[in-house]
């Protein structure tokens, strides 16, 4: 899992601005946070999460049916035994309604919703069962680490991904160049790229757009629904 610093630092390497001085930190970040929010709309993370009950207090019977998630898109919702993991289905939401000890899910900014009926929820007992959600959910975007690259997050991304982002980044830099000439003068300026003409800038970018494209067709997912 690389941090923020180690892909912004990689990408100045690809666009050939490793002395940094036609790119600012944050330009290169926002390209790396445009990869990755990219990257979610094509190939989401399959994930998991276990439902944190909110209980009464005093008797410990769940007292909260809604609950905020992280999953944006369930294609499996169970509750299952704490002891041993035995697991069931729940019931799957049709047209907006559920069933007898089913749900409904709604999505949100942040994630979704689920929602249980209360009178189900509430005969259910938190210390021996568990509700699980299994469903794609998006990467967070990592803060700026600038001017404090010190403290720099972690950005939950496999190799590959890792890959796909500064192909991106990479992408989004040259297109950059090609048509801004003040700043394409200015990247010409430095050692190693005097050779470089508008021209080829432009087949340039026009080739990290088409790694970018083929990276993006390698790396999507086919969704699972209910």
């Amino acid at each position: 899992m690389p941090q923020l610093t180690e892909l912004v630092d990689g990408v100045y390497r690809d666009l050939a601005d490793e002395a940094k001085e036609v790119f600012s930190t944050l330009q290169v970040e926002d390209f790396v946070r445009g990869g990755i929010a990219d990257l979610n709309r094509v190939a989401p993370q399959d994930t998991e999460e276990v439902i944190e009950f909110v209980t009464d207090p005093e008797n410990g019977v769940i007292n909260k049916n809604s609950y905020d998630v992280a999953i944006e898109l369930p294609y499996r919702v169970e509750w299952f035994r704490l002891s041993d993991g035995w697991s069931e289905v729940l019931s799957e939401p049709v047209e907006g309604q559920s069933g007898a000890s089913g749900y409904t899910f709604r999505r949100t900014a942040t994630g979704g919703t689920i929602t249980f009926p209360a009178w189900w929820i509430a005969q259910v007992d938190p210390t021996v069962y568990g509700i699980r959600l299994h469903g794609y959910a998006v990467r967070p975007l990592p803060y700026t680490t600038d001017p404090d690259p010190i403290n720099s997050p972690s950005v939950p991304l496999s190799s590959e991904e890792e890959y796909s982002v500064r192909a991106y980044a990479k992408s989004e830099g040259f297109d950059l160049l090609a048509h801004d000439r003040s700043l394409f003068a200015q990247w010409q300026g430095q050692s190693n790229n005097t050779d470089v003409s508008p021209t080829q800038m432009m087949q340039m970018a026009a080739n990290a757009k088409q790694e970018w494209d083929r990276q993006r067709g390698l790396i999507r997912v086919v969704r699972r629904y209910w």
